[in-house]
């Protein structure tokens, strides 16, 4: 196949995904098989548009936020020389970095004008979101006034607990991130689950006028929990000489810890913890370059193929698509897999009944 084929159709499916995760909270694929799709498009094309992009648009219909703040992404690493990389070279040779959980949930921007919540959206496009500000008071944990009367946008993750998930809603979803985002954005309480039982996680705070005279995001943080009276994620400030080492290795401790957390993590977040260094770092149009996300190696499981289906794109291309018996992978049941193109079928010498 042509390379400048190739690099359409990875395009045409990563914008397809990307819709039915963040408008339609149903995944078709595992957010490994995503990555994948991503990593090699970025490989052939690194300028392609799609790259750039944060999300979709928020659907036609729904009330639309512009956020003052944008809700970009973050660069991804999966690899012990990409949190090394990431250190030395993405951020110059920081001195102090601060790390929180990956929360696997869906992402939320509060405004608060004068200390009282005034919306809540969802991250959207990055540059907008859809007001989601009467699901989001249901929230148990979200306080609708601070304790302080300031102006703030408070960012961060909903998630539900594993232990609610696992007593009312195992039966209705495969996963609970699909719950959350179905539940933030309902209408006429027609979600599949309840807002009030999700739990609000929050990781970053901007200010429109002025911010606190601190210097560090942990400081941030603290001033979060323990001043205006909305929960962090928990985090941790590494500040030594063996940085590089002391992050692989907490990431190794999460890897471990991960099956008995209360939420569900795909990794961990790595941030420099100097404001002022972010600030001259600053961010391209899909991530700030100051943060990492770190993602715990993708889950795989083994099947059997079932049928091969000829599947034709937008712009012409034939792809053979398998359909394979149903296995969870990452919360997202897979019943159809891309075999890319008619070369790969025939190297992997593929035929039906074969497990793969």
């Amino acid at each position: 196949m042509a390379e400048s084929e190739r690099i359409r159709r990875l395009a045409e499916k990563i914008d397809y995904h990307r819709e039915l995760y963040y408008n339609h909270a149903s995944p078709e694929i595992s957010d490994a098989d995503f990555d994948s799709l991503w990593d090699e498009l970025k490989r052939l094309d690194p300028d392609n548009p799609v790259l750039h992009q944060v999300g979709p648009e928020p659907l036609p219909g729904t009330v639309k936020v512009e956020h003052l703040f944008p809700m970009r992404s973050l660069d991804k690493g999966t690899t012990a020389d990409d949190i090394l990389h990431f250190v030395n070279q993405s951020t110059s040779g920081g001195k102090r970095y601060l790390a929180q959980p990956k929360l696997d949930g869906s992402a939320l921007s509060l405004e608060y004008v004068a200390g009282n919540l005034h919306r809540a959206a969802t991250r959207g496009s990055g540059e907008r979101g859809e007001d989601v500000t009467l699901n989001a008071k249901m929230v148990a944990n979200i306080p609708l006034r601070l304790n302080a009367a300031i102006d703030c946008h408070v960012r961060g993750e909903v998630v539900m607990p594993l232990e609610v998930f696992e007593k009312k809603y195992k039966d209705v979803s495969p996963n609970p991130r699909n719950l959350c985002s179905g539940a933030l954005r309902q209408k006429h309480g027609d979600g599949k689950a309840e807002a009030s039982d999700l739990v609000f996680c929050a990781y970053d705070v901007q200010f429109p006028h002025s911010r606190p005279n601190m210097n560090y995001d942990s400081e941030l943080l603290d001033f979060l929990k323990n001043t205006i009276g909305i929960d962090p994620a928990p985090w941790r400030v590494f500040e030594s000489e063996d940085l590089h080492l002391e992050m692989v290795e907490y990431t190794k401790m999460w890897s471990e810890k991960r099956a008995g957390y209360k939420f569900e993590i795909d990794g961990i977040v790595f941030k420099l913890d100097d404001l002022s260094q972010r600030e001259r770092l600053g961010s391209t149009a899909h991530h700030p370059r100051w943060a990492l996300a770190w993602k715990f190696p993708p889950e795989e499981a083994k099947s059997v193929l079932m049928e091969v289906n000829w599947q034709t794109g937008r712009t012409g291309a034939v792809t053979p698509v398998a359909r394979i018996a149903p296995q969870t992978v990452g919360g997202v049941t897979v019943e159809h897999t891309t075999l890319h193109n008619v070369g790969e079928v025939e190297r992997l010498g593929l035929k039906l009944g074969d497990g793969v």
